[in-house]
């Protein structure tokens, strides 16, 4: 059983779930007994995206955490009579769902039909937005609302890895040599250095043996650090436009006159 069949908002868009703690879908609308004002029906979506309602009656229902539990399997309440959720359930309309529901309890369907069977003033809509309590009917307007949120994901990755370029460079380097530089003089024969000569061939095979020397560049190579990069990351505020069509609804008053009919 509902808590409490007076609180809408108990019902509203709540969870149904069956027999087998399945869920079945969830309420679309509530409709109220035009003389007390309490839930007696609401109807279930079912099928793909909520595309079909179903009646289920209030008082099969228990109510747990927000969400609704009924007696019956989803296979039976697809079963139920198909009426139209107009807004207003007939006397007759309200008798073949009591009935359905309690012959389910012969077939297996355990489940309690609502009391007042046979009342024909059922009538009451509620998705949160319209119900009927004796001479007055609300109707509540609702409008989309557009609600953004952000969520990071990957923009870019960077990589840091080194290659090994080859280039030439060629480089002036100042060398020296030394060269051979023959200088001859003549020898004045009454001098001392020409008197103190020996005979001629005794120095013959003597040989004077000058070395003569210059330079050479040597390569080497040494390493050194030239550049140090570091990779880091920012966070730039920026904007953008998101743009979605947004439905509201509007009520509108049509009043008849009743003298005229």
């Amino acid at each position: 059983m509902v808590d409490d069949q007076n609180d809408f908002r108990a019902l509203e868009n709540a969870t149904v779930y069956d027999n087998e703690n399945k869920r079945i879908g969830t309420v679309g609308q509530i409709y109220v007994d035009n003389q007390t004002g309490r839930p007696k029906f609401v109807t279930v979506n079912l099928g793909l995206f909520g595309t079909r309602e179903t009646f289920l009656p209030v008082d099969a229902a228990r109510q747990n955490n927000g969400d609704l539990t009924v007696p019956f399997s989803k296979d039976f309440i697809k079963g139920a009579p198909s009426i139209e959720a107009d807004g207003e359930l007939t006397p007759k309309e309200e008798s073949e769902l009591f009935r359905y529901y309690a012959d389910g309890m012969t077939s297996g369907e355990h489940g309690t039909p609502a009391a007042g069977r046979g009342t024909n003033t059922v009538r009451g809509r509620a998705e949160g937005d319209r119900a009927r309590v004796g001479d007055e009917e609300t109707l509540v307007a609702h409008e989309e609302r557009l609600r953004v949120n952000t969520q990071q994901q990957e923009a870019g990755r960077a990589r840091l890895r080194k290659r090994v370029r080859t280039e030439k460079e060629n480089i002036e380097v100042p060398v020296q040599r030394e060269e051979l530089v023959v200088d001859r003089e003549a020898i004045d024969p009454n001098s001392a250095e020409a008197r103190a000569a020996g005979p001629i061939g005794e120095t013959a095979n003597e040989d004077e043996v000058v070395t003569l020397k210059e330079e050479r560049p040597v390569v080497d190579k040494e390493t050194v650090a030239t550049e140090k990069v570091n990779v880091g990351k920012r966070t730039v505020q920026d904007s953008e436009t998101v743009s979605a069509d947004l439905r509201k609804e509007e009520i509108d008053v049509d009043q008849d006159d009743a003298r005229r009919r």
